[in-house]
């Protein structure tokens, strides 16, 4: 599984964002859902570029970024060498429909499970949501949760949504 590379990451000091990084920005969603692992408390989040009328913007609308909690929760790029734990896989395939648009993309360490970002306009603003398979079936996407082993490797993986019923549902993935 390729986030045990995510194992290795956290030993390495961050650099701070450099003037070319954009994060979460004017009329975006910044959080459409997140991964945590159990070292720290920071977060790799990611959102969608979306225009005044909720319209997604550029050819890779979803982006992901750190929420440095453990440090006043900045915000800071995901890392080269962090990609392939956290990053998306490049190509993003957007459709367009009266009244929303549904982004296909994959991240990079589950290139075998595709998530949908659907994005529509509501009266509270643009809003987001990432559907995906969970446990065989599909679900509103929240987060992902990476135990680490000790001194390197991911121990489990936990994918967390809700199915369209309401309820809760989880997979345990382990190496």
């Amino acid at each position: 599984m390729r986030l045990a590379l995510a194992a290795a990451l956290g030993l390495f000091t961050r650099p701070v964002a450099g003037d070319d990084f954009v994060g979460p920005r004017g009329r975006d969603v910044p959080s459409v859902f997140f991964i945590a692992r159990s070292s720290n408390k920071n977060q790799v989040h990611y959102g969608v570029r979306v225009d005044e009328a909720c319209n997604v913007v550029g050819v890779e609308p979803v982006y992901g970024y750190w929420r440095m909690f453990e440090n006043r929760g900045e915000i800071e790029p995901i890392l080269g060498i962090e990609k392939p734990a956290y990053g998306l896989q490049d190509a993003q395939q957007i459709e367009r429909r009266i009244g929303a648009t549904a982004v296909r993309v994959k991240l990079r360490a589950f290139p075998e499970r595709p998530l949908v970002v659907s994005i529509a306009k509501s009266e509270h603003g643009c809003e987001a949501s990432a559907t995906i398979s969970i446990a065989g079936q599909d679900a509103l996407f929240r987060s992902i949760y990476v135990r680490l082993k000790w001194p390197f490797g991911v121990d489990y993986v936990l994918v967390r949504g809700v199915t369209k019923e309401g309820r809760r549902v989880e997979e345990l993935i382990r190496n």
